[in-house]
């Protein structure tokens, strides 16, 4: 299998969970700069098949994935069924690539209409961090948790964001329109949301705990739309999309 021949070297892994389905342009952005090894948590592997993509691991408890998918890669994809009730379907496939020694992941698929799983896999980004890095992608922005330093390669104008996990974390920023000097931003407490980067590189610095970065998912991915590939051809693009869905049965 592909997973164990690349399993020595791997550093960087993709998850594609069941929820809302990304666009194949950013899902190859990530495939092709760092994030290798596709693992679609359960149903997710039908979404890699409305996609066109081959998965190279599959995990769950199958629960949803359809019979015909699961027939489809069953020759080309490592299928591992993992039961038990006590974490889900994401937090199995985050479970997998630790095993795998992964330290780098993007997890897509994983925010939609359930706003109980969004906020949960909100929280296997914070459980896990930083035994593996992961990246939330949405489908216009994306979160990681972040301390330290942390310098960012960006866009002049993108829109970043900003929270604290406590009172006691303490915000320093450079290049940012609204500067941060060793101040708090807690959760609930204090609004960060929709600073701007005034430059290429900006710098954010956490101290005494952990931070949650948002930034705008085509900025950071220079997934730049033409004209044929417009904010409205995306909204096109996720309607053909599930259209799909809606014609294979999901």
């Amino acid at each position: 299998m592909k997973y164990k021949r690349l399993r020595n070297k791997l550093t960087g892994c993709f998850i594609l969970a069941n929820g809302r389905a990304p666009i194949i342009e950013e899902v190859n952005y990530f495939l092709n700069n760092g994030y290798p090894l596709l693992i679609a948590a359960d149903g997710g592997a039908d979404t890699c098949k409305v996609l066109g993509l081959t998965p190279d691991i599959i995990a769950g408890d199958f629960d949803s994935v359809s019979p015909e998918t699961l027939q489809l890669f069953s020759k080309k994809s490592k299928i591992q069924k993992i039961s038990g009730q006590y974490d889900t379907d994401v937090e199995k496939c985050i479970k997998v690539a630790i095993s795998m020694g992964i330290k780098e992941c993007v997890l897509a698929g994983a925010t939609g209409d359930r706003l109980d799983h969004s906020f949960n896999n909100i929280g296997m980004v914070l459980k896990y961090f930083p035994e593996i890095r992961i990246k939330l992608m949405s489908e216009s922005s994306i979160l990681q948790v972040i301390t330290g330093e942390t310098k960012i390669e960006g866009t002049p104008g993108e829109t970043v964001s900003l929270f604290g996990i406590d009172d006691n974390t303490l915000f320093t920023t450079e290049g940012l329109a609204f500067p941060l000097n060793r101040e708090t931003l807690p959760f609930g407490k204090r609004d960060g949301t929709s600073n701007k980067a005034l430059t290429g590189i900006f710098s954010v610095v956490v101290e005494g705990g952990k931070g949650i970065l948002i930034r705008e998912l085509e900025k950071m991915t220079a997934f730049r739309l033409s004209k044929e590939s417009s904010p409205a051809s995306k909204k096109s693009m996720l309607n053909d999309q599930k259209k799909a869905f809606d014609n294979n049965g999901n």
